[in-house]
């Protein structure tokens, strides 16, 4: 749990509450993301992974959804659903 404290006590237009507020919301995102990504067992995209550096579409061709959930040690539930493709399949990134 984040602990921070905010000395400006003013009621109209506290930026240094503002911005304890973003900061917290910006570490629960980061949490989210990395334990994302230690969840994917690959790459794919901006998501790259050197013990894994490959696509794998039969396995992970999946969102993945982060849920925060008190009820086990980490605080996070992990869980996916299937991607519906329409127009576009997906494609390996080449640059």
């Amino acid at each position: 749990m984040l602990n921070i404290s905010v000395e400006d006590k003013g009621k109209f237009f506290n930026t240094n509450l503002m911005f304890a507020l973003e900061l917290e919301f910006m570490v629960d995102n980061a949490e989210s993301i990395i334990h994302g990504a230690i969840t994917r067992k690959e790459s794919r995209g901006a998501h790259f992974r050197t013990d894994m550096p490959d696509r794998d579409d039969e396995n992970w061709l999946k969102h993945t959804l982060v849920y925060h959930d008190n009820s086990n040690d980490n605080n996070v539930r992990i869980e996916t659903s299937p991607v519906k493709v329409t127009k576009w399949e997906p494609v390996k990134r080449v640059y």
